[in-house]
């Protein structure tokens, strides 16, 4: 039987006003801080998924 990866995946709601996006953001608690990375978001209902913690991004108008 395969493993299956059973963290659940955050989709938080971005705006134009937000980018440029990078993650952790602003306010994240001490124990959910790693490498701050800029995540690539251009168009409306784009997704963005961070590398670290596995959060997914999704802009919106």
């Amino acid at each position: 039987m395969a493993q299956t990866d059973t963290v659940p995946v955050n989709v938080i709601k971005v705006t134009k006003a937000d980018l440029p996006l990078s993650c952790p953001r602003k306010g994240t608690s001490a124990s959910e801080l790693h490498p701050r990375v800029f995540l690539p978001l251009k168009k409306t209902g784009e997704i963005a998924s961070c590398p670290y913690c596995r959060t997914r991004y999704q802009l919106e108008d």
